[in-house]
C-alpha cells in the first residue's frame, strides 16, 4: 500500500535496507545501530530476513528516535538503502513521498531469471517513478569509480551526508574502528569517504 504522506509525529527516523544475501546488510545495520548508541541515540531493529540463504532475499528495519520499536510499517520508511535494484523495488510499499532513497545499481539477478522464467525488471521505470513520488533520489551508477570498493559502506557514507540523516560522521567512524579489523580499517574508511564525496555531483 502506497502512502502519499506519512507525518512523523514522534521524531523518529526509519530506515529501511534492502540487498541480497552476502551483500553486507547484517554488517550495515550493525554499523548503523551503533553509531546511534554512540550518539546516545534510542535505535532499535526489526527483525532482518533471508539470512538463511546467500544470494536470497535479506531486509532489516531501524528506527533511530526516543520512541523508537524497530517496526516499519508500509509507507513510514524516511529512508531506503538500496544494495541491489530488484531488492529496493521490492520494499517501495514501505515509502512516502517524503523518503529519501539511495540505491546502488548493482544487480544479483534472483533464480527464476537466470532459468529464463522471469525477466529482471526495467530499473529505468522504477526510478522514474521514484523521481515523481519520493521526495529524494540518488542512484549509484557502479561505473562512477567504485567498482572494487566496499559499496554497502560507500552507501553509508553517501546517505550519511545527506543533512536529514540522524547520524554524525565522527560517531559513524567510531562504530567502524569498534567493528571492523585493523587488517580491513583502511578500505573501509577509504569507501565510506568516497560516498560522502559522491552525494555532491550525482543526485537524480
Amino acid at each position: 500500500m502506497w502512502k502519499k504522506l506519512l507525518h512523523n509525529m514522534d521524531n523518529v527516523t526509519k530506515i529501511q535496507i534492502a540487498g541480497v544475501g552476502g551483500q553486507g546488510v547484517v554488517f550495515l545495520t550493525n554499523l548503523i545501530v551503533e553509531a546511534a548508541l554512540l550518539s546516545d541515540m534510542h535505535v532499535y531493529t526489526s527483525e532482518i530476513h533471508g539470512l538463511s540463504q546467500r544470494g536470497g532475499s535479506v531486509t532489516a528495519g531501524i528506527t533511530i528516535g526516543e520512541k523508537s520499536n524497530g517496526f516499519i510499517e508500509k509507507g513510514g520508511a524516511d529512508f531506503l538503502i538500496g544494495l541491489e535494484i530488484l531488492e529496493a523495488q521490492r520494499c517501495t510499499d514501505y515509502l512516502h513521498n517524503k523518503s529519501i532513497a539511495v540505491i546502488d545499481d548493482f544487480k544479483i539477478t534472483p533464480y527464476s531469471v537466470n532459468a529464463g522464467e522471469k525477466k529482471y525488471p526495467d530499473h529505468r521505470k522504477y526510478f522514474k517513478w521514484l523521481q515523481q513520488n519520493i521526495q529524494q533520489v540518488i542512484f549509484v551508477d557502479s561505473t562512477d569509480g567504485i567498482k572494487d570498493i566496499l559499496r554497502n559502506v560507500f552507501l553509508l557514507g553517501l546517505v550519511s551526508s545527506l543533512p536529514s540523516f540522524p547520524l554524525k560522521n565522527n560517531e559513524i567512524i567510531s562504530a567502524m574502528k569498534q567493528n571492523v579489523s585493523a587488517r580491513n580499517l583502511e578500505e573501509t574508511l577509504l569507501a565510506y569517504e568516497k560516498g560522502k564525496k559522491f552525494v555532491t555531483h550525482n543526485v537524480v
